[in-house]
């Protein structure tokens, strides 16, 4: 496709921009413990710059010590910081991109003092706040001001007044936040007092001709904050205070979706964002899972924003913008909207933000494709995620590779992880996988089984046994094994039609998602879960929405359970110290999860070369560690 909107030069204010694109400003977690920028944290942006974005935004910096939000964040607070961030922006110039800094100041959402302009904790917290005095606000406004003098000293082309997602200048303009009965607070003009005079003083210190970006929440997302009329409203005022960009984004506290799992519509700031451009003459740039190249050119071209802020969809590629000005859409690795690693669960000994799509996101100074000093030759049994990353990265440094599978397609068992309702993001991460391993030359065998004369007859040097797992079937509960029990595998790959009431064994991430995937084809569904809440093992927002679904379905979720027998059509179960019996079910599907599966271990291991058992084959887990445990085995071999 052509992107004539996405490709073309940009302006914002006196800065001329090679594209549309913008980079959210989305914490990375590798500045020092005291705010000072770390080798690491230029890699992270300056591979993204290399990788075609026009715009980069730094994540948040806090412009005082009180404001600090969270560990390893960068600081701008004082004249300390300004070689560190100038080193950032001479990197990123090399690259023909513009670095913004974004200046921030945590609220109700500091780690150090948590303050706001009433005391009022922010939602779902029970926490003393300090009410800011007026003296205090003309001092955060000081704060602000001499921090985009530094970031202008340090070379950054813009800086931007984070306005949003319930940070302290968003509680100003929020009347969720804001109670205040002094000049800062009442009227709309009195809760944009604050962010006006910052906005203004930037000008006045930095000169009207320095470019000043505004983040600001096209909806708060909760019940008594601003919504789309009202953010559009502030966008004026902010224009006539000097804004060059208003750069739309939503949610404050963690309610909404600052950080949007998949069951999100894409695009879900889009419609408050065109609100804000109806009534400014600047641009308007939006963001919120906004993650295809080909959806971007649409919002432009119909005129809705003026530039597009990518967010997740650069920690899965820092490579987007290029490969897709060069029509290589296939190859962009997918922002799947898990919020697995992004978000939470970080891993794998690190301490810092990634991708689970793409474990080379953040660890760019550690991670690397490099040439092999020795090319061997490797086989690879298995094309689930472990087999399809060890393949591509062992290739991409130069292996002869050839991978097998005895299924017709790749992707294991994230086929059936991708049919539930809101997961086929996770077919394209597999076609993303396949299509790199086709990209680097390895030879894919589908539709055949591998066998110890197959080896032989290769003679690899190094042997990779990613064969996956197996539905587990315990075989602890009297019953189970006679009463001729499905398992969630069987219904997600179409293999059987249940009938019409289902009974569902196990609450874990596979009895949930199968669950909500029966009820939205209209099956009566009852799930039993010997934990205390279903779906333990997603991050919470996914959880949320994946619950409120089955609610939608009426399925029954019986919680704190322990199946005692199973029958052909119903079970004992206990709970909280009493037996209870339900049955009259036409199906009962096993979802216990997975066991490894390595049926060729015993008969391979004395080929001739290395053998490596990886993935699920070695010990069952999840994607996250699948994915990641491929690609480290495939650049170390």
């Amino acid at each position: 496709m052509r992107y004539t909107k996405l490709l073309a030069p940009g302006k914002i204010g006196t800065l001329d921009v090679k594209n549309r694109t913008i980079m959210a400003p989305m914490s990375a977690a590798l500045a020092n413990p005291d705010g000072t920028i770390t080798d690491e944290l230029i890699a992270y942006l300056k591979s993204r710059a290399d990788g075609g974005i026009g715009l980069i935004i730094t994540e948040y910096a806090f412009v005082n010590e009180e404001g600090r939000s969270s560990d390893h964040q960068i600081s701008v607070a004082n004249d300390s910081m300004i070689p560190g961030l100038k080193k950032l922006v001479d990197s990123i110039h090399e690259s023909d991109t513009k670095i913004c800094l974004q200046l921030q100041h945590g609220g109700r959402r500091s780690m150090v003092r948590v303050m706001a302009p009433s005391s009022i904790p922010k939602q779902a917290e029970r926490v003393h706040v300090d009410e800011m005095t007026t003296a205090e606000v003309y001092s955060l406004i000081d704060d602000f001001i001499a921090a985009a003098v530094r970031a202008q000293k340090a070379g950054f082309d813009m800086v931007e007044v984070h306005c949003s997602h319930g940070y302290l200048l968003n509680d100003f303009v929020s009347p969720s936040a804001n109670r205040r009965t002094d000049e800062f607070g009442g009227s709309l003009k009195a809760r944009t007092k604050a962010p006006v005079m910052i906005i203004e003083g930037i000008k006045k210190a930095c000169g009207a001709d320095y470019p000043v970006s505004v983040r600001l929440n096209g909806d708060d997302m909760v019940s008594d904050g601003n919504h789309a009329r009202d953010t559009a409203t502030i966008a004026m005022i902010f224009e006539e205070a000097g804004a060059n960009l208003i750069n739309v984004s939503g949610g404050m506290n963690g309610v909404g979706y600052g950080i949007a799992p998949a069951a999100v519509e894409t695009g879900y700031n889009v419609d408050p964002a065109e609100e804000v451009r109806s009534v400014v003459n600047i641009p308007v740039a939006v963001a919120g899972r906004i993650n295809e190249p080909e959806y971007m050119e649409m919002l432009l071209r119909k005129g809705k924003v003026d530039f597009i802020t990518i967010g997740r969809a650069l920690f899965a590629d820092p490579e987007f913008v290029n490969k897709a000005a060069a029509g290589l859409e296939e190859e962009i690795a997918p922002c799947i909207g898990c919020l697995q690693r992004c978000y939470d669960n970080y891993g794998h000994g690190g301490i810092f933000r990634g991708c689970m799509v793409n474990p080379f996101s953040m660890r760019e100074t550690t991670m690397k494709i490099k040439p092999a000093a020795e090319r061997k030759k490797v086989m690879i049994i298995g094309a689930g995620l472990t087999g399809l990353n060890a393949a591509w990265t062992a290739a991409a440094c130069g292996h002869t590779v050839r991978l097998v599978d005895r299924d017709s397609m790749p992707g294991g068992q994230f086929r059936q992880a991708c049919v539930p309702p809101h997961k086929q993001q996770l077919a394209r991460a597999v076609t993303y996988y396949s299509n790199m391993c086709k990209k680097y030359g390895v030879e894919m065998l589908y539709n055949t089984e591998a066998d110890r004369k197959m080896v032989d007859e290769y003679k690899p040097d190094v042997l990779i046994l990613a064969t996956g797992g197996v539905p587990l079937v315990p075989g602890r509960i009297p019953g189970l094994r006679e009463a001729g029990c499905l398992t969630n595998q069987d219904v997600l790959m179409g293999e059987v039609a249940p009938g019409p009431k289902v009974l569902m064994l196990g609450g874990g991430l596979h009895g949930a998602e199968t669950a909500d995937f029966m009820g939205e084809h209209g099956y009566d569904v009852r799930v039993i879960e010997m934990r205390d809440t279903i779906a333990v093992q997603d991050h919470p927002a996914v959880q949320k929405l994946l619950v409120e679904r089955l609610k939608s379905h009426n399925a029954e979720l019986i919680t704190c359970a322990t199946v005692k027998k199973v029958y052909p059509d119903g079970v004992d179960y206990e709970k909280d110290g009493e037996m209870h019996h339900i049955g009259g079910f036409d199906s009962i599907i096993l979802a216990f999860g997975f066991g490894s599966s390595n049926p060729l271990e015993e008969q391979m291991k004395d080929f001739g070369g290395k053998l490596i058992v990886l993935g699920d084959a070695e010990k069952a887990s999840n994607g996250l560690n699948a994915i990641y445990n491929g690609t480290v085995t495939g650049l170390d071999i």
